[in-house]
């Protein structure tokens, strides 16, 4: 066994922390990541602290939080030599491979990785992206949109137009049972970020998987009437982007959740078939293998669609620890703990030097090993800045958000189904009280000004009216159209 353990870090893309059988969901079939968590330490209190792509990347990356970092949305991407933990272990001798979806700009970032072998969501071009050079030469030119018709039928459940031995979710783990077989016990460490793009929409799950799930089986959304009242500025964006709306008929939320939870089967499966080349590669004593995602997905709870949002649904993430002979199997911890903390933990059990990096977040091997209890009291988190801004400030009992374009704060209790907001009540105006001055006082040590005022938040003026969800302006309908192939040789009649 090495003391320079190599790192395979796992992450799925709008993964919900209930997507797994294991985490005490019965509607949803993932025996390889069941097998995961009963080889290591599950977090069952980890959150994404900016529930969007590449906001969150950028704290696994940078261990910091947005504010610090500067990443607050997916318009803000992470500055090509920005000190990383890739860096850091690059320079500590690691060979360092992504494979996968990383949503880079520019594309090819690298960000310290040695290798990017790309699968995008939206490539720019075929020679940008691994995948879709492979696909084209397979002879599949004719599907142009591999991941999925997105543009108005992002949230319309959708059988994928590929086999699923093509599909980017067979490819990411065939590409990394690939790299595991090219290593051998004792070689240079390695650290390869694997990240696959599903189940972030449109949900197409290839044959067989689209078959797996009954929608009539699937659970109805979590949500309660008096919610609709209250739903914040950025769940009525998101509706007019996604093109669906709060009052989305219960058919065809369940068959979202059915096919949802196919492109989650699909992906444990390749998630199994890694696994097993880690052991066949004699790897897998010698690797600490994390799984994470960087948020989650509301699927209709809370009358909502999409992450940007702190609610559990999107927001709480799964995050698992193991290395066998290591670390404890089979455990589960509630320790307070997010995607800040990967950086941290990695750089600790590969001794590697933090260079340039001053991170937020926490080394959480103490935890996993059960020595120690915890790693914070309060964790925080932002999503955008200014007036579109939504902050968190979040402890073991109670959650406190709040929103610039709404001007009003939130306070859910930890464990619930978060369908009563109890700001408010004078019962819990404490507890509000507390973690709205923990926030506070944060973002102003950290020399955060600009949502401040005082001893306050800063008011904004509001960043435009509630959108409708049933006229016929295009205005903000987010129609996401593939860009490798110009849209109207695409449109115009074949014949």
């Amino acid at each position: 066994m090495t003391c320079r353990p190599n790192v395979l870090l796992i992450t799925a893309d709008q993964f919900r922390f209930d997507a797994i059988a294991a985490h005490g969901n019965p509607h949803v079939r993932t025996p390889n990541l069941d097998r995961l968590l009963a080889e290591g330490v599950t977090f069952r209190r980890a959150y994404a602290e900016s529930p969007v792509c590449v906001p969150a990347r950028a704290g696994i990356l940078t261990g910091q939080l947005p504010h610090r970092n500067g990443i607050t949305s997916n318009s803000t991407p992470l500055a090509d030599g920005t000190p990383t933990v890739v860096r850091s272990l690059a320079a500590a001798g690691y060979d360092t491979q992504a494979i996968g979806k990383m949503h880079f700009t520019p594309v090819r970032a690298g960000h310290g990785f040695d290798r990017l072998w790309l699968s995008e969501e939206i490539p720019a071009a075929p020679e940008e992206d691994e995948y879709l050079t492979e696909l084209l030469a397979s002879g599949t030119d004719h599907v142009v949109e591999p991941h999925g018709i997105r543009h108005e039928l992002y949230y319309s459940p959708q059988p994928s137009q590929l086999p699923a031995h093509l599909h980017t979710t067979a490819w990411t783990g065939r590409r990394t049972r690939e790299f595991l077989a090219s290593r051998s016990p004792g070689g240079a460490p390695f650290f390869c970020w694997t990240s696959f793009i599903k189940p972030h929409p449109p949900f197409d799950p290839p044959y067989p998987y689209y078959l797996w799930y009954d929608p009539l089986d699937m659970p109805d959304p979590v949500r309660a009437d008096e919610e609709l009242e209250r739903l914040g500025y950025h769940i009525h964006n998101q509706h007019r982007v996604k093109w669906t709306h709060p009052e989305l008929d219960l058919t065809r939320i369940r068959v979202m959740r059915a096919y949802y939870y196919a492109c989650v089967s699909h992906v444990d499966a390749e998630i199994g078939r890694i696994l097993d080349q880690l052991d066949e590669s004699g790897l897998r004593e010698d690797t600490l293998v994390i799984f994470t995602a960087d948020h989650g997905e509301y699927l209709g709870d809370h009358w909502a669609f999409g992450k940007r949002g702190y609610h559990d649904a999107a927001a709480r993430v799964p995050l698992v620890l193991s290395r066998p002979g290591t670390l404890p199997e089979g455990v589960a911890t509630t320790t307070l703990a997010g995607l800040t903390d990967v950086a941290p933990t990695v750089l600790a059990a590969t001794g590697a030097v933090p260079a340039g990096l001053d991170p937020d977040g926490h080394d959480l091997l103490p935890v996993a090993a059960g020595g120690q209890e915890g790693v914070r009291d309060v964790l925080f988190g932002q999503y955008h800045v200014g007036a579109e801004a939504l902050y968190l400030a979040m402890n073991s009992r109670y959650k406190y958000t709040y929103s610039a374009a709404d001007d009003r704060e939130s306070l859910y209790e930890v464990g619930s189904d978060e369908t009563a907001d109890l700001a408010g009540d004078g019962r819990y105006e404490a507890e509000l009280t507390k973690l709205r001055d923990a926030l506070l006082d944060r973002l102003a040590r950290d020399g955060y000004g600009r949502p401040l005022d005082g001893d306050g938040w800063r008011r904004f003026p509001p960043p435009g009216p509630r959108p409708s969800y049933h006229d016929r302006d295009v205005t903000g309908r987010g129609r996401q159209y593939p860009v490798w192939k110009d849209l109207d040789e695409l449109r115009r009649d074949p014949v």
